[in-house]
């Protein structure tokens, strides 16, 4: 299907080299499927796309559950298609279903690192020793280079608290929780 170096056929022979060693380099995408499930057969080309399209931000793993029955129950699979993102080792989010693309892209960008992410460590850090100023301008910097980075609306919202700015704070998270960021 796809010749892309992002997509990788998994078996039970190369499930612990591709996804539980992999995953400690980049986030690796397991997609569990069937031949026989139409929605499998949709979502997964969508998948192969995002994988080639973030060039290496992760890797895609396919699971033939017909043909690896044991690596479906070894992970609890029960139903078609689902799909878990594996970081350092361990599952640790999924969805279940053929996704529309904005949604799955929403659900790989929060877990994808981002060319902002130094930024954001670097402005938690200043926020954790008390420069506000640095911190401020690192946020600053972030959300003129990446406004979409899911990680800025909570750390800005850090920076209010940090600063004193309570009621604008607690205005930033109320906006946070209805948006469900």
């Amino acid at each position: 299907m796809s010749h892309s170096p992002y997509v990788v056929t998994v078996t039970a022979a190369n499930f612990q080299a591709v996804v539980i060693e992999g995953s400690h380099e980049r986030p690796v995408l397991v997609d569990f499927w069937a031949d026989w499930c139409a929605p499998c057969r949709m979502l997964m080309p969508m998948l192969a796309k995002l994988a080639d399209q973030n060039d290496g931000r992760f890797v895609l793993a396919k699971v033939d559950t017909e043909a690896e029955p044991a690596l479906a129950a070894q992970f609890g699979i029960r139903s078609l298609p689902t799909v878990q993102l594996f970081r350092n080792g361990q599952a640790v989010d999924q969805f279940m279903g053929a996704l529309p693309e904005p949604q799955v892209r929403e659900f790989l960008d929060r877990h994808l690192p981002r060319a902002s992410d130094g930024l954001i460590q670097h402005a938690r850090a200043a926020l954790t020793t008390g420069e506000l100023t640095t911190a401020r301008a690192l946020i600053d910097q972030v959300r003129a280079e990446d406004p979409d980075n899911t990680r800025l609306p909570l750390l800005e919202v850090q920076l209010l608290a940090s600063a004193g700015e309570i009621a604008q704070a607690l205005v930033a998270l109320d906006r946070l929780a209805r948006t469900g960021q």
